[in-house]
């Protein structure tokens, strides 16, 4: 579970300090750090992906805990190698960075924009849920050695 750790706690702290910086732009002004593929903007999301349940804090504070939980759960069935350890970190890692600013601000720093997909904005934790989650379908559909049940004396 070490790997688990370390994962995550460096994705937190990439994750804190890029949305540190970013909160240093001005709000509304579009930074273009590579033309056509990533610009810098800052915004507050009060929702979760893609503003969805915006203004619904209860929900925003509940719903990502039960499915953190509820991974976990279901995780406590197989005995995880590096690969799907790595996955989970980068799982909790963005969540931690996403959950610790909602609790504290009551929204989320965005900063990364990507023209080309022009309907949102995200963030480092965003962007490390989404890389673990597709890790682990990938693993899923065709990584099976990754997925071997515990046994009842494990």
């Amino acid at each position: 579970m070490l790997l688990i750790g370390l994962v995550a706690a460096a994705v937190l702290a990439v994750d804190l300090v890029s949305k540190y910086l970013a909160s240093q732009l001005p709000m509304g002004v579009d930074m273009n750090v590579i033309p056509g593929l990533l610009t810098l903007r800052l915004t507050h999301n009060d929702g979760i992906a893609l503003g969805m349940m915006s203004g619904n804090h209860i929900a925003l504070l509940v719903l990502p805990v039960l499915i953190v939980l509820l991974g976990g759960f279901m995780l406590r069935k197989y005995q995880p190698n590096g690969y799907i350890r790595f996955c989970c970190g980068l799982i909790l890692g963005g969540f931690l960075g996403n959950y610790a600013e909602r609790l504290l601000n009551g929204y989320v720093v965005d900063m990364l924009y990507f023209p080309f997909l022009p309907w949102f904005v995200c963030n480092i934790a965003d962007i490390a849920v989404c890389f673990g989650v597709g890790l682990l379908v990938f693993s899923l559909l065709f990584r099976p050695q990754d997925w071997r049940e515990k046994h009842a004396e494990d």
